[in-house]
């Protein structure tokens, strides 16, 4: 699906539940991404998110099964909670090295000073995590349904998991 330059706003709940949409490019005009917009599209594989979005609502990407990876553009300001949670194929998440707000280390999401992990990609195949000294709070769901990973480190930083941080991570033993 390429979406026309006319559309600014993609509203909240959009394409939910669409389960035939594969792939997205989101054009130049758009600059608002709602509320669970692409939530529960189970056959989403891409998504091309253009340099003039800058609000990326909660739940957007909600349980896009299929999603492997995604980049966050230099314009983007907000990520809502839950944006990219439940994805299980998502492999990397790559932010812009010129974004003023978000990060990315080794494909996993932060704030831009690392203080606050945002989303571990739970599609990665690797099995062990060291979560950067520089984080101090693990967001809410941030690791959730990581199958993978055996192993955690959490540096002496961090004052503040949040709830579900480690939600069916089945694998974890340490």
């Amino acid at each position: 699906l390429t979406l026309p330059n006319s559309v600014a706003y993609i509203d909240s709940n959009s394409f939910i539940f669409c389960s035939s949409l594969e792939n997205i490019t989101i054009p130049d005009s758009v600059k608002y991404i709602g509320n669970g917009a692409f939530q529960y599209c189970l056959s989403l594989k891409s998504i091309s998110i253009s340099d003039s979005v800058i609000f990326i609502d909660s739940f957007a990407f909600y349980n896009c099964k299929d999603l492997q990876s995604i980049t966050i553009p230099k314009s983007v300001t907000y990520i809502g909670d839950y944006a990219l949670v439940c994805c299980r194929s998502l492999t990397s998440i790559t932010v812009d090295e010129e974004n003023q707000y978000y990060s990315s280390l080794d494909g996993v999401l932060f704030n831009k000073d690392k203080t606050e992990l945002i989303q571990y990609p739970v599609g990665n195949l690797r099995k062990t995590y060291i979560i950067p000294d520089s984080v101090t709070s693990i967001v809410d769901d941030a690791f959730r349904y990581c199958e993978s990973l055996t192993s955690v480190t959490i540096g002496n930083g961090v004052t503040s998991i949040g709830s579900g941080a480690f939600f069916n991570c089945n694998s974890l033993t340490s």
